[in-house]
């Protein structure tokens, strides 16, 4: 799966937004049925979401249910169950993930609208966000639970869920988040995930501070971010990106690197330095970045 650099949130609720967000730099979409919508306006943000899905999507698009341990999420699946084709739509967002059993939960529910269309099995993906430090303590479990978890993502955004757990204080340079994000980036890897992607940034004003913030997680390792209005998406897409430079070293290095694969050789000198499998890798990760698989 593509490594997504940036998500643009649309509320559930906000039917205009849902729409015009297509629109948009972003490169992809979260449509929101949980924290942005009302209890009181959840089955209107479902129909909005599913006459959007109806008109087809113009970008990949993950659906945040609800955690079903905190909401009717068997609802809010209903909105894709409702859809014939699966057309953009890559899976769905678990806010609050702590505990394996939330994957398997929503796991099942999605196998069995694969099953019901015909859509091919585990295409529906689940990014899990960790919202609560018992969250970030199982995130390798939340990460090896089910083939469907495609990569990680931590609820980093100052006073949301995770810093009040946490109990830090917030800065752009954020010590509290450093070994959040570290132990993230960690456990994922580890659990063979290549996406992690960070937490929206609440500040609408403050682009400085949000260059700031995105070029501390992708030095962490984070890959991508999520936005909460499309005035940070240009940032944000900036900055995990990778350069001309960066892309140019890459595709040399994988070429040079095949033609000394062909020759029997494990390693070869490019550009004054050694490479080998490990280089080979991250020149791979870093042109799936901007290039589609």
């Amino acid at each position: 799966m593509k490594l997504f650099r940036t998500l643009l949130f649309a509320p559930g609720v906000r039917l205009e937004l849902l729409t015009k967000s297509q629109g948009g730099q972003s490169d992809a979409l979260i449509f929101d049925l949980e924290d942005s919508v009302p209890h009181n306006a959840k089955d209107e943000a479902r129909r909005n979401v599913g006459q959007v899905l109806q008109e087809g999507l113009r970008k990949p698009m993950f659906l945040r249910i609800n955690n079903p341990r905190a909401g009717d999420y068997q609802a809010d699946l209903a909105v894709l169950a409702s859809q014939a084709s699966q057309g953009n739509v890559m899976g769905v967002i678990l806010p609050k993930a702590e505990i394996t059993r939330d994957i398997e939960l929503v796991g099942q529910a999605l196998t069995d609208i694969e099953l019901r269309f015909g859509w091919p099995l585990e295409s529906l993906k689940i990014l899990p966000l960790v919202e609560t430090c018992l969250g970030l303590r199982n995130t390798f479990d939340l990460a090896s639970a089910s083939p469907r978890v495609c990569g990680m993502s931590l609820a980093s955004a100052e006073q949301g869920d995770f810093m009040v757990d946490l109990g830090g204080r917030w800065t752009p340079q954020s010590l509290a988040l450093s070994y959040p994000r570290s132990k993230m980036v960690v456990d994922a890897r580890a659990a063979g995930l290549q996406w992690l992607v960070d937490g929206v940034f609440m500040n609408l004003q403050d682009l400085d501070a949000l260059r700031t913030e995105c070029q501390i997680a992708r030095e962490l390792g984070f890959v991508g971010k999520m936005a909460i209005h499309p005035s940070q998406v240009e940032v944000m897409q900036h900055v995990f990106s990778p350069s001309e430079s960066e892309l140019a070293y890459a595709r040399g290095l994988l070429e040079a690197f095949a033609e000394a694969e062909a020759r029997g050789l494990g390693a070869v000198r490019y550009q004054g330095m050694m490479v080998d499998y490990a280089n080979v890798r991250l020149a791979q990760r870093t042109l799936s970045l901007v290039e589609t698989p």
